[in-house]
């Protein structure tokens, strides 16, 4: 009888053990689903949010978020089965024909004004709606600019704007050739950077654009843009060969010091890169947005932030959301990368200028102050074409190729056609 008592009672001990055990698993299971409940997940390619969140987390305990890096969130949805899907996704490439394939209707923000639409560039936030629903916000846009010394400031026209016509006119006297014909000054070079070649196609109206999953374009335009580059090089800079010949030889150095240097009128870059390197350096340089038709191009890569279809945490998200778009927040955003020196590694707010008004025309000159004197003209800017995610290494791969060689190529010379380098294209990036 003892020794059944002594058993039942040992028993007894490894049962309430067991049972203890068990009340702390459920408890800590019930503590970690609350901790993922109340987790906002932000993917996203721009690393400079880690810093957002921090700030953000430093001032809500309840929804804290988390940032997942990703190269290009487009190409990651739908999230794979063993990985933390998002809540949030801030990205460019986001805009698609479907937007509610993978996004939620933000509708709501609006409707119980958690913001207000009034605070956003309006042609930007019209960008993220299908069928009169938002599905994304717009977050960060740059835009295509020209670079000139101030020592040739007297030379520029206008005190805010250039089209492509201008460039050609003021840079062409600038051109300058030794006693051998040599050419030692070349006003604009428009091959050094073949960025420029495409820019010109969004001026003149190309379109390259996403339709029923083809990339498109208006054929016409893109063969008058080629003529006009190629017209434009020949009258003003002899040859394609004699440009390339130049820019190979002076014009290695950076983009201000070719300014700077006396060799070139001037040269193309963007405000992203722009404001880095003035932000960076104390240089007499001044700037110009291109503009054509009253209209400024933005640049492709324009982030846009959404919600996620299946999003977990939808309380976070729309207080991060909230946070996020407020002007203060965006202050602090600012004064904490000029604190720690940060403002040469990424523009702005995400590596460009604000979606929201208030910040980009009185807060960014505060830290910026070459925006002082020639901010972005609101009426002006033009939101991209809906293109694929895959559109940068198309772009690199298929349209500037096409443009250089529509433009060097001799009378009667045959080249490859967009559809056979997108055919070349097609086979490195699928295959």
């Amino acid at each position: 009888m003892k020794f059944n008592l002594i058993n039942l009672i040992k028993k007894l001990s490894v049962l309430f053990i067991l049972l203890a055990l068990a009340g702390i698993f459920f408890t800590g299971c019930r503590r970690s689903k609350a901790a993922v409940e109340h987790r906002v997940v932000i993917w996203t390619s721009c690393s400079e949010f880690a810093q957002y969140i921090e700030l953000f987390n430093k001032t809500h305990k309840d929804n804290r978020a988390i940032l997942v890096y990703k190269d290009n969130s487009a190409l990651s949805l739908p999230p794979a089965k063993d990985e933390l899907a998002p809540d949030i996704i801030v990205d460019s490439w986001l805009r698609t024909e479907n937007l509610n394939r993978n996004f939620r209707s933000l509708d709501y923000l609006f409707d119980n004004q958690v913001l207000t639409s009034d605070i956003f560039y309006p042609q930007l936030l019209e960008a993220g709606k299908k069928s009169h629903t938002q599905y994304l916000l717009p977050v960060s846009f740059n835009l295509p600019a020209i670079i000139f010394s101030n020592e040739n400031k007297d030379l520029i026209t206008d005190s805010y704007t250039l089209t492509l016509n201008q460039i050609r006119e003021i840079s062409a006297p600038f051109n300058q050739k030794n006693k051998n014909g040599n050419y030692t000054r070349m006003g604009f070079t428009l091959l050094s950077n073949a960025d420029f070649s495409y820019l010109a196609t969004k001026l003149n109206g190309v379109h390259f654009r996403e339709e029923k999953n083809q990339i498109v374009w208006d054929e016409a335009k893109l063969a008058q843009t080629a003529a006009y580059l190629k017209e434009w090089i020949e009258t003003e800079n002899t040859s394609v060969q004699i440009e390339e010949d130049f820019a190979f030889k002076y014009l290695f150095m950076p983009n201000y010091r070719q300014v700077t240097s006396g060799r070139t009128l001037f040269s193309y870059t963007n405000s992203d890169a722009l404001f880095k390197m003035l932000k960076e350096q104390n240089l007499e340089i001044d700037y110009r947005w291109i503009v054509q038709d009253k209209s400024i191009p933005i640049a492709d890569a324009f982030t846009m932030l959404g919600v996620y279809r299946e999003c977990h945490n939808l309380v976070g998200a729309t207080e991060f959301i909230r946070w996020f778009f407020q002007s203060e927040s965006q202050r602090e955003i600012l004064e904490r990368k000029d604190s720690m020196g940060l403002e040469t590694e990424m523009f702005g707010i995400s590596g460009g200028f604000s979606s929201v008004r208030d910040v980009t025309e009185h807060i960014l000159p505060v830290f910026y102050t070459h925006l002082l004197t020639n901010l972005p003209p609101t009426q002006m800017l033009t939101v991209p074409q809906i293109l694929p995610p895959r559109w940068s290494s198309y772009k690199d791969m298929v349209v500037e190729p096409y443009l250089h060689n529509a433009v060097s190529a001799a009378q009667g010379e045959s080249y490859p056609s967009v559809s056979e380098l997108e055919q070349e294209w097609r086979r490195k990036v699928f295959y």
